[in-house]
C-alpha cells in the first residue's frame, strides 16, 4: 500500500469523524468505556484482596503427644514431601499457647483456669495453590503421628468459591460492556455510511474495491474509540487516585491497590481496546452496505 493511499484513508477517516460524530455519541462511548474500566479496577482490587487472603490460608497439622524429636522430624519430612506443599513451620505447644494468648487479648486470663498447656505441638503448612488446600490437608491427616488438621474448613471453601463466582460474573459484565461499546460505535458509523450511500455506489461503479471504501470507515471507528477511551482513561486515573486517598484516609485497613502503575497500565489497555473495538465496529457495520 502506497504512502499516499494510507494518507488518504487517514485524512478521510478523520474528516468523517469530525463531521459526523456528535457529543452525545462520543460521551456515550466514553461513559461506557469508563464503566468498563471502573469494573476492571474493582475486579483488580478484588483479585488483590483474594491473593492476600489466599496467602494467609494455612493448614495446622496437630501432632500426637509423646513424639520423640526423631519422630517429629520424620513427620516434617513427609509433610514437606507431600505434593502441593510450599512451606512447613514447626510450632511448639508453648509457641502455640503464646499465639493463642495474643489472639484472645484481654480475655487471655481464661487460659489460666485451664492450668496445664492443653495444646499439642503442630506444623503450620502453606500450600502452593489455595484451591488445593482441602486435598493437601486430607493427605497430611493420613500421615502417622498426625492427630488432626485444621485449615478453617467450610469458610475456606466458601471464600474460594465466592472469589471464583465474582471473577466469572465480572468477566460476563465486562463482555456485555464491550459489546455495548462496539454497538454504539458501529451505529455512529452506520449513520455515516447511510449519508454517503450514493457516494459509495459511485465509487463501486467506477471500480473501487471494498477495502478501499472500507478503510476510511475503519479509521473513523478507530478515532472514535481512541478519543472515547482517552477521555475515560483520564477520568478513570484521576478518579481512582481520589478514591484511594479517601479510602486509605477513612479505612486504612482496606487493602486496595495504591501503586499507580497497575492503574496506568489499565488506562493504556483501555486506549488499545477502544481503538480495536472501533476498528471492529467499523469493519462489521460497513460490510453490509458495500453490496451495491
Amino acid at each position: 500500500m502506497r504512502l499516499a493511499t494510507v494518507w488518504y484513508f487517514l485524512a478521510e477517516g478523520w474528516r468523517s469523524a469530525r463531521r459526523n460524530v456528535s457529543l452525545i455519541s462520543l460521551g456515550t462511548i466514553a461513559a461506557s468505556l469508563f464503566v468498563l474500566g471502573a469494573l476492571a479496577l474493582i475486579l483488580m482490587n478484588l483479585n488483590h484482596v483474594s491473593q492476600l487472603l489466599q496467602a494467609r490460608i494455612e493448614i495446622r497439622a496437630f501432632l500426637e503427644d509423646g513424639l520423640l524429636p526423631e519422630g517429629v522430624a520424620a513427620i516434617r519430612a513427609q509433610i514437606q514431601a507431600t505434593d502441593g506443599v510450599a512451606q512447613v513451620t514447626f510450632v511448639s505447644k508453648d509457641e502455640g499457647l503464646r499465639r493463642l494468648r495474643g489472639q484472645l487479648g484481654e480475655h487471655a486470663g481464661i487460659l489460666d483456669v485451664v492450668g496445664e498447656n492443653p495444646l499439642p505441638d503442630a506444623f503450620d503448612v502453606r500450600v502452593e495453590d489455595a484451591d488445593r488446600t482441602a486435598q493437601v490437608a486430607a493427605r497430611i491427616s493420613r500421615i502417622p503421628g498426625v492427630l488432626g488438621v485444621n485449615y478453617g474448613q467450610g469458610f475456606t471453601e466458601k471464600l474460594l468459591a465466592t472469589m471464583r463466582l465474582v471473577g466469572v460474573a465480572g468477566a460476563v459484565v465486562a463482555a456485555l460492556f464491550v459489546a455495548a461499546v462496539v454497538f454504539i460505535v458501529g451505529n455512529t458509523i452506520r449513520l455515516t455510511v447511510i449519508s454517503r450511500a450514493r457516494e459509495i455506489e459511485v465509487m463501486k461503479l467506477v471500480g473501487a474495491t471494498d477495502w478501499f471504501i472500507r478503510w476510511p470507515f475503519l479509521v473513523e471507528g478507530m478515532v472514535l474509540g481512541l478519543v472515547g477511551a482517552a477521555i475515560s482513561g483520564l477520568l478513570l486515573f484521576a478518579g481512582y487516585n481520589l478514591a484511594v486517598r479517601y479510602i486509605t484516609g477513612l479505612a486504612p485497613f482496606i487493602p486496595v491497590i495504591t501503586a499507580p502503575e497497575p492503574v496506568a497500565a489499565l488506562c493504556v489497555a483501555l486506549l488499545l481496546m477502544g481503538v480495536l473495538m472501533g476498528a471492529v465496529a467499523g469493519g462489521v457495520f460497513v460490510k453490509r452496505y458495500l453490496r451495491v
